[in-house]
């Protein structure tokens, strides 16, 4: 008897579910399958991505922007051409209310690859520039445009295609006289002022060292600090 009982409760939910394994996907389903987690967590990265030292610039102020590629592992820059290899190369459009100044393309290294016995002078990814916000420039959010060419180096694969990207900048322009914040700038950034110390007093450091370093070396290890 309880089996009974047993089989009248279990079978209309049996049969559901055998209805629902076996109903068949509709087309629309079939042409535009919802992505798994794992799917999601793979998507690739954007080519490029735009980076703003400060989440906002100030009118008649420059602010530094950079531009950091992500196709392939190196690149060949302007300031150290290679023959055969197209450089990175950032073009920015005009746009009213702004300048463009101080374009300056990573330094290069020599760098050993896969594909081929010599090492030759490849670079990283991040262009830097930065932007002058005219007095009278209309405030609020404006998108700056640019076209940037790029042929990335493969370690392993070698020289890829010459590509042109289509760039955009979003910057919010504000005030003279508002507060700002940094954004999440990863990049080391060491203020003009602090350049221009280091330059004023590299001369009497320059001076301090040699007569020090003399010294300790006359004192012996027991002369100097550790």
């Amino acid at each position: 008897m309880w089996r009974s009982i047993l089989a009248m409760i279990l079978l209309p939910s049996l049969t559901a579910a055998q209805a629902a394994q076996t109903q068949p996907v509709s087309p629309a389903q079939a042409a535009d399958p919802k992505p798994t987690p794992s799917q999601r967590a793979r998507a690739p990265l954007p080519h490029y991505r735009p980076y703003v030292l400060y989440d906002g610039i100030r009118r008649g102020t420059a602010e530094d922007v950079a531009i950091s590629v992500h196709i392939g592992d190196y690149f060949t820059t302007p300031r150290s051409p290679v023959s055969g290899l197209v450089p990175l190369n950032l073009e920015l459009q005009p746009a009213e209310g702004f300048t463009f100044t101080n374009l300056r393309y990573p330094k290069a290294f020599k760098q050993k690859v896969k594909f081929q016995t010599t090492a030759f002078p490849v670079a990283g990814s991040e262009i830097f520039f930065k932007v002058h916000a005219h007095q009278n420039v209309a405030l609020g959010a404006h998108v700056l445009k640019g076209k940037l060419t790029v042929q990335p180096v493969d370690m392993i694969s070698g020289v890829g295609i010459v590509r042109q990207l289509d760039v955009e900048i979003q910057i919010n322009v504000v005030e003279h006289d508002a507060k700002v914040i940094k954004t999440g700038w990863p990049f080391s950034h060491l203020p003009m002022a602090a350049w221009v110390v280091i330059i004023v007093l590299s001369p009497v450091l320059i001076a301090l060292w040699l007569p020090l370093t003399l010294l300790c070396t006359m004192a012996g290890s027991n002369g100097c600090l550790d």
